[in-house]
């Protein structure tokens, strides 16, 4: 080699280091010696711990085996007794959970029996199931034998079954009668199975006692072990005349009366609630908490078999009809609202709701109840075709995956106040429920029904409607503006449920803007033409018109709109009105069904299309009115 090729030697020299070195560090960071696993969930991490629904199948013969289930475990806001409640079809499809990796570890497994696992479950569990949905009383009350079975085998127990003194509930009472075998024949069977139980052979394990109760309480009979006496008790309890069911107050005074005569036998009171309304005092929140703080100081679960609660809405209508008369008339009931405080609008654009919507879960207080005080809130089926439209209960179904995001809130009323009230976006939806609460202002109550044949005593009829309409219209466009500031809130807003509530507040604000203006072009058609009765029937003529809402909307012809422009100064050529009046019904109808697109299958999505398959549209129908109702010695109960 020559001196003279040294320098270049050198310069490869360098190069080829210069990238080797780099190459080396590409692999470093390339080649990473801890393994690194990128684990994607279907859950998201900030969600509490869900509470699950079950649903108990429908099952009346006394079981000879059994199978012990711990009471009390936390479980969660129910979805609907009318179809599967946990469906896990939505996980298994997930691409993340598809192809796991398993590594098996060959140490030697052994399982206790399924005798010691059921004998091993505790009472430590805090609150009870907010939720079981059943096909009947006979699978609810199997539960309830697992339930005693399971406090029976740690202390004795005093069962109080308290019936509600409805009149709708006697078909009821009937089959829990018929029932009753069950649990008692399963109780006796499995004690002389269970070991633990035999050792107390000679002890009566459980003593049962049956109240019922309206506006006060009545004993029908005092804790016996006699099942044939407790069976005939329950076919004795009266009908309350008063209407009035004082829930709380009846547990309250049953706790009290049994508590000391329970705890000094050395028995576990335990109570049993059959009702299907929500009771009448469950709106008082100190009334309320006061029971659930007895409840849980006592020890004392409470279960309850009732009905799901109406959505968003504190009332039902149940369907009467006179034995004399045969006159059918709608009595009004309590069935919610499934939250502390209503969070749906109780106005329906003419009137306070006459709807039948479930709303998937329970009635608030009911439910706050069993869950505080470790029962259980079972949800029957029931019979429900004597509500108003039960089409709109047949309809539906709410499935646990599609309403997990909208659990009702089960703390006191005081917390939920103070947490819906520190957000501005649920406090205005909240303040534009209570602005348009027919209970609280008559003037949002516009008569639907039965308007006079004739002309001068309909128009007179229809002169004190207008003003309430106009005055209506105002209100709905205030309550719009308020929604309408608070838009941009709404994507920040972490709850679905409260997010649901907006929409369909907003979408049916639009809706009943359209429907009262269609109100009034209808009563001012029927005054200008005065039609002649399209119905047909000798034994039954018309005798009123009724106000019906359609699909299809009034447009005014030019004489029409010119009596309109003079009454109201629309401002607006009748042109375009008409592509107003066109826009408005476009929006309205792209309003309810992005509710029923965002919030599918849930009782928000059901309302929405309610409000579609009504229309928007309004007309006058002539009616046959039986003269009986103007009877004034018809005494219409009170449920």
């Amino acid at each position: 080699m020559k001196t003279s090729d040294l320098p270049a030697l050198g310069v490869s020299l360098g190069a080829h280091v210069v990238v080797l070195a780099g190459l080396f560090l590409i692999k470093l960071t390339v080649i990473d010696p801890a393994t690194q696993l990128d684990l994607e969930t279907v859950f998201e991490p900030e969600r509490t711990q869900e509470e699950f629904t079950k649903e108990l199948e429908m099952d009346t013969q006394v079981s000879e085996t059994f199978n012990t289930q711990p009471g009390g475990a936390v479980t969660g806001e129910i979805g609907s007794s009318a179809g599967p409640v946990v469906t896990t079809s939505k996980v298994e499809q997930a691409e993340t959970l598809e192809d796991p990796q398993i590594e098996v570890s060959l140490t030697e497994v052994t399982l206790p029996s399924d005798e010691t696992i059921g004998k091993d479950f505790g009472e430590g569990e805090v609150t009870g199931e907010t939720g079981a949905a059943v096909e009947g009383y006979g699978a609810a009350m199997g539960r309830i034998t697992a339930e005693l079975i399971r406090m029976m085998r740690k202390e004795k127990i005093m069962a109080v079954w308290l019936f509600d003194e409805s009149g709708s509930m006697k078909d009821d009472q009937k089959e829990i009668a018929e029932n009753f075998y069950k649990v008692y024949e399963e109780l006796g069977i499995l004690t002389k199975k269970d070991e633990e139980l035999k050792k107390r052979a000679s002890d009566e394990h459980i003593l049962t006692s049956i109240l019922s109760f309206g506006e006060t309480i009545h004993q029908h009979t005092k804790p016996t072990s006699d099942i044939e006496e407790v069976k005939a008790s329950i076919g004795k309890i009266p009908i309350d005349r008063s209407g009035k069911e004082n829930m709380c107050q009846s547990i309250n005074a049953t706790v009290d009366e049994f508590i000391g005569q329970a705890r000094r036998q050395g028995r576990r009171l335990v109570l049993i609630v059959v009702s299907d309304e929500s009771g009448d005092d469950g709106d008082n929140a100190q009334l309320l908490e006061a029971t659930v703080s007895k409840l849980k100081q006592g020890r004392v679960p409470a279960y309850f078999m009732g009905r799901e609660s109406m959505f968003g809405y504190p009332y039902a209508r149940v369907r009467w009809v006179h034995p004399e008369f045969k006159t059918t008339h709608w009595l009004q009931v309590r069935r919610g609202p499934e939250t502390p405080m209503v969070e749906c609008l109780q106005w329906d654009g003419l009137h306070s709701r006459w709807d039948t919507q479930s709303a998937g879960f329970g009635p608030y207080a009911q439910v706050r109840m069993a869950r505080e005080s470790g029962g259980i809130f079972f949800i029957l089926p029931g019979e429900e075709e004597n509500l108003v439209n039960p089409r709109q209960i047949e309809d539906r179904k709410y499935e646990f995956l599609d309403m997990k995001e909208y659990q009702p809130f089960l703390g006191d009323r005081r917390s939920y106040i103070q947490n819906r009230d520190r957000e501005e976006f649920r406090r205005i939806v909240f303040d534009v429920i209570e602005r348009l609460n027919p209970y609280l202002d008559g003037q949002l109550n516009i008569k639907e029904n039965w308007y006079p044949m004739e002309v001068g005593p309909f128009q007179s009829e229809a002169a004190k409607q207008v003003p309430k309409a106009i005055k209506s219209m105002g209100l709905v466009n205030q309550a719009m503006a308020m929604l309408e500031k608070i838009k941009p809130l709404r994507d920040t807003e972490a709850s679905m449920r409260w997010r649901a509530n907006y929409d369909l507040a907003y979408a049916q604000l639009v809706t009943f803007k359209i429907r009262l203006f269609q109100f009034l072009l209808a009563i001012d058609q029927h005054v200008a033409t005065n039609p002649e009765p399209k119905r047909k029937n000798k034994d039954a003529p018309s005798n009123r018109w009724d106000a019906r809402r359609v699909p299809k909307m009034i447009i005014p012809d030019e004489e029409q709109y010119a009596r309109l422009n003079k009454e109201f100064g629309l401002k607006m050529t009748r042109a375009e009105y008409l592509a107003e009046l066109e826009l408005q019904g476009k929006e309205a109808q792209n309003l309810l069904r992005e509710v029923v697109t965002t919030h599918t299958n849930t009782p928000w999505a059901g309302r929405a299309q309610y409000e579609l398959r009504l229309g928007f549209g309004m007309t006058f129908v002539d009616v046959y009115r039986n003269p009986q109702y103007d009877n004034k010695t018809i005494v219409v109960p009170k449920f």
